[in-house]
């Protein structure tokens, strides 16, 4: 861990002399939540673009919630430094839990329901431990929104690792997982396993989840998650091209919201927030772009 944090200090001292990274580089408390950002906004990026692709925001959602007594159940029995591994096994049964629910249901519609009861089940789990131990409720907002001023190099190294499960995952099975979104019938016919590609998926989208528990909470980083993807499939039309502008998306939204909760406002802004709604504005202003340029091409 030490060696880990010398590196986070080398970055932070480089990063203070680039133009545009030195209002973030030269306070440690914001460098490490730049990090966490750019991050997840890489990661998120790309397992992103495949959740769109694969129209699975909903099981993404239901993921999300899924997790959430692994995340109350670290923060109650071991401590805020202790959330990422509790969450990380509970998020490997979600993604069993919901995997098995999508495959098992005949019907899209059997599927969602399933898929709601999973979300239900697992989240009234994590809202009855909150008050287990005691009125934990003073907690259970930093549990939802995040506290991403308040990471710390432990935190910092658990979510690279998570990060890395994620885009290990992603990676191995990328072609698979393309050409699934693209044609079921045929990928099922070429003899690919569709029952393990949504496995992997979803297993990655959990350690996403995981990674980002601490700093942006449960309920925001579902944004995270869809946003760049849904920007980067109005404005590309190859997938490589979609990922990029995901990743413009997630790593250039992440750093000008972080820019903008600095600024001098009249009140204070969550810089987890922040981030969120300036990825809005960015996908806002694509949908835009995208509805003015189909017009003139009718038009014309």
């Amino acid at each position: 861990m030490t060696a880990f944090a010398d590196l986070v200090e080398a970055l932070r001292l480089l990063a203070a002399r680039v133009p545009g990274l030195a209002p973030l580089a030269s306070a440690p408390y914001l460098f490490r939540p730049l990090l966490m950002i750019v991050l997840l906004g890489g990661v998120c990026a790309v397992v992103g673009t495949l959740v769109n692709l694969r129209a699975t925001e909903f099981t993404a959602e239901a993921m999300v919630h899924a997790v959430f007594p692994g995340i109350v159940a670290g923060a109650v029995y071991g401590g805020i430094d202790r959330i990422v591994p509790a969450a990380g096994a509970v998020a490997l049964l979600a993604a069993v839990a919901l995997t098995w629910v999508t495959h098992r249901a005949a019907r899209r519609s059997a599927s969602e329901a399933g898929t709601a009861v999973v979300l239900t089940g697992f989240f009234s789990i994590g809202i009855i431990l909150s008050l287990a131990e005691g009125d934990f409720s003073g907690q259970l907002e930093a549990l939802m929104f995040g506290r991403l001023l308040e990471v710390t190099d432990l935190r910092l190294a658990q979510a690279v690792l998570m990060c890395l499960i994620a885009l290990a995952a992603v990676a191995a099975t990328w072609k698979e997982q393309v050409a699934y979104a693209f044609d079921p019938v045929g990928a099922r016919a070429a003899g690919m396993r569709l029952l393990v590609l949504d496995l992997v998926l979803n297993m990655a989208v959990a350690a996403v989840v995981v990674s980002a528990s601490t700093a942006v909470g449960t309920l925001l980083v579902i944004g995270y998650l869809v946003i760049p993807g849904a920007t980067g499939r109005i404005l590309a039309g190859r997938v490589p091209a979609m990922v990029a502008v995901a990743l413009g998306v997630g790593v250039g939204g992440g750093w000008l919201g972080l820019l903008i909760m600095t600024a001098p406002l009249p009140r204070p802004v969550s810089p987890q927030a922040a981030v969120a709604l300036t990825m809005t504005v960015l996908f806002l202003v694509a949908a835009a772009h995208r509805s003015v340029r189909r017009a003139g091409a009718g038009a014309a």
